[in-house]
């Protein structure tokens, strides 16, 4: 199926070095380019002062000056210039049509993940057009990732899916409480607030983060291996506003790994009792989905944030 949306905006503050960049370096296709409004130009002219009129609407041409980009096939990216005192009354009256309903929308520091194929053949590409030295790491058996540092201060995350045995999907899930239970060890309630950087998730909203997201997954895995082969559909899932709803900054986080390590003893009790348990499925929008790719992706899921609490832990050296 032909993708015309995009999953992902990014905005920079000078579009023609964003495009030596993610064009010229990174190889991502040009496929449509859109500059602001006439209309709105017009309504904020009227608004501006006569005085400096001219300014501000030069200012908001620059502001609405953007390019959609395909990166992989199935994976479609808007590139808008910014002006930081203009933009965002604007976004969606210019650009709504060319983004899904839920298009990321990072911050500096944050990741950005884009599924491949083949990883090797990305790297190859990236290594013909000077990326050296590009960083990989492997989801145990889950997913490998290659890591690509962007002008803006993300971070394009290429990875690709791995396919272990059913039998390597259970150890790995099965290890994932024991990692957490230890990543966390011996951390007082103040240091259970550190952060890598500023604006990111401490070590608490971390965990409690990968607890929620196991807990809404889990419904997911027990409507497949009580009725393989059923729909299902849930509700989407925004970790941004269930870390506010449910107070992720302060929850005391005892209580919900003890009840991560009995959910996850639960589903594999589940897994080995039941037979072709692993081989269950439901029907989701995105596809037939089985329990063991479901367990697969939430150990990788796991794995990724025990390595950040790892990382916070070293840089604070507890």
């Amino acid at each position: 199926m032909e993708v015309n949306q995009a999953k992902l905006l990014i905005r920079v503050p000078d579009l023609q070095v964003a495009m030596a960049f993610y064009v010229t370096r990174l190889g991502w296709i040009e496929v449509d380019t859109r500059a602001a409004g006439n209309a709105e130009r017009a309504n904020r002219a009227d608004r501006a002062d006569k005085a400096d009129r001219t300014d501000r609407t030069d200012r908001t041409d620059r502001a609405h000056r953007a390019v959609m980009l395909r990166a992989v096939p199935d994976y479609l990216v808007v590139v808008i210039e910014m002006n930081v005192n203009d933009m965002e009354d604007n976004l969606q009256l210019d650009f709504s049509d060319w983004l899904l309903p839920q298009a990321h929308h990072p911050e500096q520091g944050d990741y950005i993940y884009i599924g491949v194929n083949c990883l090797k053949e990305v790297k190859q590409a990236l290594c013909e057009r000077g990326f050296w030295e590009l960083r990989e790491e492997e989801d145990a058996g889950c997913i490998r990732k290659l890591f690509v540092p962007t002008p803006e201060g993300f971070t394009i995350i290429y990875w690709e899916e791995l396919f272990p045995t059913d039998e390597d999907i259970l150890a790995t899930y099965t290890k994932g409480a024991e990692d957490m239970d230890l990543a966390v060890a011996g951390l007082s309630e103040t240091e259970l607030d550190a952060v890598e950087a500023w604006g990111k998730w401490s070590i608490r909203q971390q965990v409690l983060h990968v607890i929620d997201l196991e807990l809404v997954t889990i419904h997911k895995v027990k409507f497949a291996l009580a009725e393989s082969g059923r729909a299902y559909q849930g509700n989407s899932f925004s970790q941004d506003d269930w870390c506010a709803g449910l107070d992720y900054i302060s929850r005391p986080i005892g209580p919900e790994l003890a009840m991560f390590r009995a959910v996850r003893q639960h589903i594999i009790g589940l897994c080995k009792h039941l037979p072709a348990a692993m081989q269950c499925t439901v029907k989701t929008s995105n596809g037939e989905e089985s329990v063991g790719r479901l367990l697969k992706m939430m150990s990788s899921h796991a794995t990724q944030h025990v390595r950040a609490i790892r990382r916070i832990r070293a840089k604070e050296n507890k």
